[in-house]
């Protein structure tokens, strides 16, 4: 998180989980960072076009986006969670200019 804050960067998890499952995913994780739910409606997941109708799920995306609201990268693996931070701290701090 260090990393991502010496960039000027702000982390937030979006899920389709509801809030008492976000709180106690959040704790067992000890997690640093806001977690917003998108249940019920998944209205930012298909926003993305992330949420699987057919499974009821969202596909695991992280998106960085700058100041200005433009989406600079797309990381998506369901299986490497490690890849979602690396890259993402990777494409923040290329935006960051550090």
């Amino acid at each position: 998180m260090s990393d991502f804050e010496e960039a000027g960067a702000q982390v937030v998890g979006v899920s389709v989980d509801p809030f008492p499952s976000q709180g106690a995913f959040a704790k067992s994780l000890e997690l640093n960072f806001p977690l917003a739910s998108d249940w019920p409606n998944y209205d930012t997941a298909r926003a993305y076009d992330v949420w699987q109708e057919e499974r009821r799920v969202t596909s695991r995306v992280t998106y960085v986006i700058d100041k200005d609201g433009t989406i600079r990268g797309v990381i998506e693996s369901a299986t490497d969670m490690e890849i979602h931070s690396r890259e993402a701290l990777r494409i923040v701090t290329e935006i960051a200019g550090k």
